[in-house]
């Protein structure tokens, strides 16, 4: 998940690169900023859980 948030966030620094201000480009920064956090989330319940 980590990765999959990674590569989210260089293809909206990309699109937002290529002067192509859109939708999307924010959308994945977004997206990858959720991933973000929700792997960090998933890891931290599952070492209390342990």
């Amino acid at each position: 998940m980590f990765f999959l948030g990674a590569l989210m966030l260089v293809t909206g620094l990309a699109e937002l690169q290529k002067d192509r201000k859109g939708f999307w480009g924010y959308m994945n920064i977004a997206i990858s900023l959720f991933i973000f956090f929700a792997s960090i989330g998933c890891t931290k319940e599952t070492t209390i859980m342990k």
